[in-house]
């Protein structure tokens, strides 16, 4: 059986004595350390969390510049393609006007040396029709 003397009482005071020490050595400090892990684990977590909402935010961003970008350059393609056709159109509606001024200009020199040469030939048609027929009849026909 368990009697009850003095050695209980320095037991439970040896007991209260050893927990205090251990408390403010032990317990407390590995308290103390566990709380600041959790508080690292959390505090990364939440940073981490918060750097992939930042880092979907800013691709989302830049994904939206990228297509604005490419919209402005499809825009301008299309833009300078116009000019480009309206001034193709310019040089050739001019071009086709000096070919026709030309073309003109040559066909009334070729129907002026047409006339000439047709009067030309009319005068010495008549000369050729009465030298033609003084040789097939023999003699001079005026």
């Amino acid at each position: 059986m368990i009697s009850l003397d003095i050695s209980i009482l320095y037991q439970v005071i040896l007991f209260i004595v050893l927990w205090l020490v251990l408390n403010k050595i032990l317990f407390q400090p590995y308290s103390a350390l566990l709380e600041e892990r959790e508080r690292r684990t959390s505090g990364a977590q939440h940073d981490s969390a918060d750097l992939e909402h930042e880092g979907a935010r800013l691709r989302a961003q830049y994904e939206e510049k990228i297509a604005r970008a490419r919209s402005a350059a499809a825009s301008d393609r299309e833009r300078i393609l116009q000019l480009a056709r309206e001034e193709r159109e310019k040089t050739l509606t001019l071009a086709r006007q000096e070919a026709e001024q030309h073309l003109g200009t040559v066909r009334q020199e070729v129907a002026a040396v047409l006339e000439i040469e047709r009067r030309v030939a009319a005068a010495e048609a008549g000369s050729i029709a009465v030298e033609i027929a003084s040789k097939v009849l023999g003699r001079k026909v005026a």
